[in-house]
């Protein structure tokens, strides 16, 4: 674990470094309190309902700026083969950036709490919404990393990423188009934002939160198997 750490101390520190994390952290919660007083002024409702949706498809957007860098910056510095000649495995390497990530992920979602002190919070409404958004921008942060590990360029890793990201967020309205059972619940399982909705209704399903970390698991496990595979 000593090389998984490693790794994560010097990917949070090139965050900190460059003015991605203040930029992502300030548009993000710019973006959250705007619909949150829009929401507020408009329906006379001040509950997170409508914000965390509207937080799930921020998220999306933002989330190709994140990952986008965090190997893509690695070729484009000439360092992507010094880090894999480093006595670390895959999969440490892997874990270490990603990680990182969901440490910037984590510290989005903290600075949104300002907004519980004008709404009027159900807790268990809200506990699950966070929980559904966490898991969310978890699993949106493995794949964005699988797509950054594929390309040098950041900017194609970033339009890869938003493009399969914003595929699985509205692939569940294909339902309507489906006269087949097995299509219609295969497009409603796929979909980020149906399960995402589960969690702001309050239901913290098992089913919604294996799917997550099944897309997670899946996508860091292609990541390290490519590593793998270029070494």
């Amino acid at each position: 674990m000593s090389g998984t750490l490693a790794v994560y101390q010097k990917e949070l520190s090139t965050y900190f470094r460059s003015p991605i994390a203040y930029y992502v952290v300030a548009v993000f919660l710019l973006g959250t309190g705007y619909f949150f007083l829009y929401n507020i002024f408009l329906t006379g409702d001040a509950t997170m309902a409508e914000t965390f949706q509207n937080m799930g498809v921020l998220l999306l957007t933002l989330i190709p700026v994140v990952s986008m860098r965090l190997f893509s910056a690695e070729y484009s510095a000439r360092t992507m083969e010094l880090l894999l000649a480093l006595p670390l495995k895959p999969w440490q390497i892997v874990l270490g950036k990603y990680f990182g990530a969901v440490t910037m992920l984590l510290l989005m979602t903290v600075g949104t709490l300002i907004d519980l002190v004008f709404g009027n919070p159900e807790t268990t409404t809200v506990l699950s919404g966070y929980v559904g958004f966490v898991l969310l921008g978890m699993a949106c942060l493995a794949v964005g990393q699988f797509f950054s590990a594929l390309t040098q360029n950041q900017i194609v890793a970033a339009l890869i990423t938003a493009s399969v990201l914003l595929g699985f967020w509205f692939v569940g309205h294909l339902q309507n188009f489906q006269t087949s059972y097995v299509l219609r619940s295969l497009f409603g399982y796929l979909s980020f934002a149906l399960h995402f909705a589960d969690f702001i209704r309050g239901l913290v399903r098992t089913e919604a939160v294996t799917f997550y970390l099944v897309v997670g698991a899946i996508a860091l496990t292609l990541n390290a198997s490519y590593l793998q595979w270029r070494r």
